[in-house]
Order: structure tokens, then C-alpha cells, then sequence
């Protein structure tokens, strides 16, 4: 009798408590998946084409100091940047430019003569992919 009693006691108080627990709350979905971009040409409009060759897939991460600026240079295939940090400043030969902070990304230009350079006051990380052809170049300097 005292153990039914003790057992009885104990499920009046262990009910109530679960009863009164607060629902989890749902899971988080196992991955998420965001497009950063999606686009047919470069954000100066050149079209994309893919130079002849065995396909090469290509991600570099460029760290650059303030105050850098690359040569003027153009890519033979589209391309796709990402700026993780920093103020990435890019002109075309022609005039037209854009500035791209952290967390943004852009198609890059192809086959349009350019410089880019870190316009901001601190380190710039950038990560360039590209979709090239083994053996090619994937910057190719004009200067």
C-alpha cells in the first residue's frame, strides 16, 4: 500500500510538471541554402561564353591590402566574385564602375579591359570564382 501510495504521489507531481514544460521549439532545417547570385551577363553587361577546352572550375581567395589596384587587366571567361571583407572599386576601361562592400557578389566582366582596386581603409578579402579551360589564364594583364 505505501508504494502505491509512494507511486501515485510521485505521478501527481511528474504529470503536471511535463504538462507544464514549455514545447521545444522546431528544429532548424538541416541546411539553408541562399543564392547570392543568379545572372546571364556580367554586371557590365558583357554576355558570357566559355573558352574552348577542357572545362576548369576555379575558387581563389584574394587578401589585399588598402591601397591596392591591380593592373589593367581582362578575363577570357565568366566569373563570379564574392567580397567577404572590405571595399572591392572595379573601372572599366570605358568608364563604367562599380563598388561592391562585404557580403555582396557581382558576375564579373569578360573580355572588357579593367582595375579593380581595395578602395577601403582596411584588408580586403575576396573570393573569384571562375569557370575557365585547363592550361588558360584566367586574368590576362593588357599593360
Amino acid at each position: 500500500m505505501r508504494r502505491f501510495l509512494l507511486l501515485a504521489l510521485t505521478a501527481g507531481i511528474a504529470f503536471p510538471m511535463v504538462a507544464c514544460t514549455p514545447k521545444k521549439k522546431a528544429l532548424l532545417e538541416p541546411v539553408v541554402v541562399e543564392t547570392l547570385i543568379s545572372t546571364t551577363e556580367s554586371w557590365n553587361g558583357d554576355s558570357f561564353k566559355y573558352p574552348r577546352g577542357q572545362a576548369e572550375m576555379k575558387l581563389e581567395k584574394i587578401i589585399a591590402q588598402a591601397g591596392f589596384k591591380t593592373p589593367l587587366h581582362l578575363h577570357p571567361q565568366p566569373g563570379i566574385i564574392y567580397v567577404q571583407k572590405g571595399t572591392l572599386y572595379c573601372e572599366t576601361s570605358d568608364g563604367q564602375s562599380l563598388t561592391i562592400v562585404a557580403g555582396e557578389s557581382f558576375a564579373s566582366s569578360q573580355d572588357t579591359i579593367h582595375y579593380c582596386k581595395n578602395n577601403g581603409d582596411e584588408e580586403m578579402v575576396v573570393f573569384s570564382a571562375s569557370a575557365g579551360a585547363k592550361g588558360k589564364k584566367t586574368t590576362v594583364p593588357t599593360e
